[in-house]
C-alpha cells in the first residue's frame, strides 16, 4: 500500500514538472512558440533606442530587457515618422488644422465702454417761465418720436401772446400778424399749435412742448406741477441708431495710431458677433493718471444690440495689410533651440518639421502664428496632442533632427523672386529641401553680410546654402546664379602640376572671399594642356560635391567681362576654423607658413601658403610642426590673418560595435556605450567617417574602441578604431 502511494506521488511530481515546462515555453519564451498561430516576431529592440536591434532576447546597452517587434508593427523607413492607429488617434485626441494664408496687420488691442452719440443727443428747455400742468412722458428710457408732446406748460406770457395773435387776425394787418406769430415762435410754440389757434380763433393758456427728435429719454427732471424756468433742463433725448465707444490707447501704441484704421469690437454677451466702426475723433490730451490716449469710435447700431455702458474689447486694424502663411498658435512646439510643428503626412502617419515663426496672436481673428519658413499653404499640422507625437518621434529619430549649421548647411536651388539689397533680404521660390523636409515653396531669407549681391538678378535661377541662426531663422550663407559658375577670377596660369592641377596666381575673388594668392586648383571638363601659361587669363570656378572649387573654363583676359570700377566696401566676415600645421614663422615680418586642410566655408582646398599673424597674437607662442586647430580672422572679408592656434583635442574613446558601413554616404551605424565625457548614454546612431579613414578598413560586428572627434556644431566624426593592440586611424 505504501509503495502504491509512493508511485502515485512520483507520477504527480513528474506531471507537474512537465506542465510547468510547457507553460514556461508557452508564456515566458515566445520565441519557442512563434508559429503560425501567433504574430511573427521580426526582431528584438531596446525600449529606449529603436536603432538597437537583435535577433534574439537580451539586454540593451542601458541594461534593459529587449522587447519584441511583431510583423505589422515595424516602423517606417523614416526614423522621424510616427504611425498611429485610428484608435490611438481617437484616444489621445489628435486634431489637425491647415496652414493657410491670412491677412496680417499690426493691430492695436484695447478696451472701452459704449456711450451715447452726443451728436445725436438733444436737451429740452422751455423759453418762458411756467408750470407743468400735464406731463405726457414720465420715465427715463421711454421711447419718443419727433414732434410728440412731452408736457403742457401754463405761462401767462403765452396766454397774452395768443390774445395778440387773435386780435391781429381780426385786424387783418399783415405787419401786426407777423409780429404776433414771431412772438409765439420765440416763446417756443410749435407751428402746428399756432395753426390750430389761428383756425379756432380761441385763446390758449398752455404751450405744448414737443420732442425735438426721435430717441429715448436719458434724463428726466420734469414733474407734474413743477415750475420751470428757461435755465432748467426738463428732458434729455438721445438717438441710439449710432453709438460711441470710448477706448484708451496705451502710450507705446500711439505712434501706430491713424484715423484710417478700422475698429472691430467684440462683447462677451454676444459671442461670435463682431461690430465694425471707424475712428471718429482722437483726443488731444493723454489721461495723466492712466497715461493713455482717449479715442472716440463711432459704430452703427441699427439693430439696437449695443447699449450705453457695455464693456467691449476693440481691435484697431490698419487699412493696409499683407498676406502671410499662418497656423494655429497651439500647433507650434517651442523649445529653447528651435520651433517645429507636427505634420500629417498620410493616414495615421506624422512627422516633425522645423519651422521659423513670426508674428503671434496679434492679427486676424487671433490665436494664429505666422510661419516665415518651413511650410506651404494647405499642409496639415497637428493642433492638439502634438507633444505626445513629438516625444515619440524624438525617441525614434535621435540626433537625426538637427538644424542646419554653418559647418553642415542645407543646400537648395530655385528662382530669385525678389532681392532687397538695402536690407539684405532675398525671396526665393525654391525646390523641396530634403535635408529639412521642406516642401517646394517661396521663402524669405536674410543674407549674411559677406554674400555678394552684384551678380544677382531677380527672376534668374539661383543656388544657395542656408543655416539656422540663434534667432531660429534660416539665413543664406551663399546665394549665386545657378549657371554652374560660382565665381570668376582673373590672374595668370604659371604651370600644370604632374597630377593635372593648375598653378594659378590670381587677383582677389570677392565672391568667394579669397585674397590674392598663388594656389593649385583642380580642373573639371577642361584639358589643362590647353590653358595658356604665363599669360593673363579669366577663369570660371564651380563647386564640386565636396564643397571645393575647381576650374571649369579658361579664356584670354581680352574675352573676360569688364570688371566693375566701383570699389567694393570691405566688410568683415566670420572667422574660419580649420586643422593645419604651422611649418615656419618669420617673427620680423610677422608671417607664418601654414599647411591647412580644406576650408569648406569658402570652398578653398587644402594647401600650403603664407599668412600674416594677427597683431594680438605673439609669434613666440606659436608651435611649429604639430597639427593644430587654426583660426583665421577675415577683417575685410577676403584677407585671412592667423588669429589663434590651439592644440587639437584628442579624440574621445568609447567602447562600441560597428553595425554597418555606408561607403557612399561615408557614414557608420554604431552601437556605443556611455560617453561619460559629455554625459551621453549608450545608444545606436550614425556617425560621419573622417576623410582620412577608409570605410573598407572599419571592422563590422566586432566589439572595439571607437575614436570620435567632437565638431564645433556638437556632432561627432569617427576618426578611427582601436582593437586589442592594433589601431586603425
Amino acid at each position: 500500500m505504501r509503495g502504491r502511494y509512493a508511485a502515485l506521488s512520483i507520477l504527480a511530481l513528474a506531471g507537474g514538472m512537465a506542465g510547468g515546462i510547457y507553460l514556461e515555453r508557452l508564456y515566458l519564451n515566445p520565441v519557442a512558440t512563434n508559429g503560425s498561430d501567433g504574430p511573427e516576431i521580426l526582431y528584438w529592440v531596446a525600449p529606449m533606442d529603436a536603432n538597437f536591434r537583435r535577433d534574439e532576447p537580451g539586454k540593451s546597452p542601458m541594461g534593459m530587457d529587449l522587447i519584441p517587434v511583431y510583423a505589422g508593427q515595424e516602423p517606417s523607413g523614416d526614423p522621424g515618422e510616427v504611425m498611429l492607429s485610428a484608435a490611438e488617434i481617437n484616444a489621445i485626441g489628435v486634431r489637425t488644422a491647415l496652414a493657410q494664408v491670412t491677412d496680417v496687420a499690426q493691430r492695436i488691442e484695447t478696451v472701452g465702454f459704449v456711450g451715447y452719440d452726443e451728436h445725436r443727443t438733444s436737451h429740452v428747455h422751455t423759453r418762458v417761465e411756467g408750470w407743468i400742468e400735464r406731463l405726457e412722458v414720465r420715465a427715463v428710457g421711454d421711447r419718443i418720436e419727433k414732434g410728440q408732446v412731452l408736457f403742457d406748460l401754463f405761462s401767462p406770457l403765452v396766454a397774452a401772446a395768443t390774445g395778440d395773435l387773435v386780435r391781429a387776425l381780426d385786424d387783418r394787418d399783415p405787419r401786426i400778424l407777423d409780429s404776433a406769430r414771431n412772438k409765439l415762435l420765440s416763446h417756443g410754440m410749435s407751428p402746428r399749435q399756432m395753426a390750430e389757434i389761428e383756425q379756432s380763433r380761441e385763446l390758449a393758456r398752455n404751450i405744448e412742448i414737443e420732442a425735438p427728435q426721435d430717441g429715448v429719454v436719458i434724463s428726466l427732471e420734469a414733474a407734474d406741477g413743477m415750475f420751470l424756468q428757461p435755465g432748467t433742463r426738463a428732458f434729455s433725448v438721445a438717438e441710439l441708431s449710432s453709438v460711441w465707444l470710448i477706448v484708451d490707447v496705451f502710450e507705446r501704441d500711439i505712434a501706430r495710431l491713424s484715423k484710417d484704421m478700422r475698429a472691430v469690437a467684440r462683447f462677451e454677451h454676444l459671442p461670435g458677433r463682431s461690430f465694425e466702426g471707424e475712428i471718429d475723433y482722437v483726443y488731444p490730451e493723454l489721461d495723466p493718471r492712466t497715461r493713455t490716449l482717449p479715442v472716440r469710435l463711432s459704430f452703427d447700431n441699427a439693430e439696437g444690440l449695443l447699449r450705453p455702458g457695455m464693456f467691449g474689447s476693440v481691435s484697431l486694424v490698419p487699412e493696409t495689410s499683407h498676406q502671410v502663411l499662418t497656423v494655429p498658435s497651439e500647433a507650434v512646439i517651442r523649445t529653447g533651440a528651435a520651433e517645429r510643428v507636427i505634420l500629417k503626412t498620410g493616414e495615421g502617419t506624422f512627422r516633425p518639421r522645423l519651422v521659423t515663426t513670426g508674428l503671434r496672436d496679434s492679427f486676424g481673428e487671433g490665436g494664429r502664428t505666422e510661419i516665415l519658413q518651413g511650410l506651404a499653404p494647405g499642409e496639415e499640422v497637428v493642433a492638439s496632442a502634438q507633444f505626445l507625437i513629438d516625444s515619440e518621434s524624438a525617441l525614434s529619430a535621435g540626433f537625426m533632427r538637427m538644424a542646419p549649421t554653418d559647418q553642415d548647411p542645407a543646400r537648395g536651388t530655385g528662382t530669385l523672386v525678389a532681392l532687397d539689397r538695402e536690407n539684405r533680404l532675398a525671396t526665393v521660390s525654391h525646390d523641396a529641401l530634403e535635408s529639412l523636409d521642406w516642401p517646394a515653396t517661396t521663402s524669405r531669407f536674410p543674407l549674411r553680410a559677406d554674400v555678394p549681391l552684384d551678380r544677382l538678378e531677380e527672376g534668374e535661377k539661383v543656388a544657395f546654402t542656408a543655416a539656422r541662426g540663434a534667432d531660429g531663422r534660416l539665413g543664406l550663407l551663399e546665394l549665386v546664379p545657378d549657371n554652374g559658375v560660382a565665381a570668376t577670377g582673373t590672374g595668370m596660369a604659371l604651370a600644370v602640376t604632374p597630377d593635372g592641377k593648375l598653378t594659378l596666381k590670381h587677383d582677389p575673388i570677392p565672391e568667394l572671399g579669397w585674397p590674392a594668392m598663388q594656389m593649385d586648383l583642380s580642373v573639371s571638363g577642361l584639358d589643362p594642356a590647353t590653358v595658356p601659361v604665363e599669360a593673363p587669363i579669366a577663369f570660371d570656378l564651380a563647386k564640386d560635391e565636396a564643397g571645393m572649387f575647381s576650374v571649369i573654363a579658361v579664356r584670354a583676359i581680352g574675352d573676360a567681362a569688364p570688371a566693375s570700377t566701383e570699389p567694393a566696401q570691405p566688410e568683415a566676415a566670420p572667422p574660419i576654423i580649420v586643422a593645419g600645421t604651422i611649418l615656419s614663422i618669420d617673427s620680423a615680418a610677422r608671417m607664418a607658413t601654414v599647411t591647412h586642410g580644406p576650408m569648406k566655408e569658402i570652398g578653398m582646398p587644402g594647401m600650403t601658403m603664407d599668412f600674416a599673424i594677427d597683431p594680438a597674437l605673439d609669434p613666440a607662442t606659436l608651435v611649429t610642426g604639430n597639427e593644430m586647430t587654426l583660426t583665421f580672422a577675415r577683417p575685410d572679408g577676403m584677407t585671412m590673418v592667423l588669429a589663434e592656434a590651439a592644440p587639437l583635442m584628442p579624440p574621445m574613446e568609447v567602447s562600441g560595435l560597428i553595425n554597418s558601413v555606408d561607403p557612399d554616404a561615408r557614414t557608420a551605424n554604431v552601437t556605443h556605450g556611455p560617453m561619460t565625457e559629455i554625459g551621453m548614454p549608450g545608444m545606436t546612431m550614425d556617425f560621419a567617417i573622417a576623410d582620412r579613414v577608409d570605410p573598407a578598413d572599419l571592422p563590422v560586428g566586432a566589439e572595439l574602441t571607437l575614436l570620435l572627434d567632437r565638431n564645433p556644431d556638437f556632432s561627432m566624426t569617427l576618426v578611427g578604431v582601436a582593437a586589442a593592440e592594433s589601431l586603425t586611424q
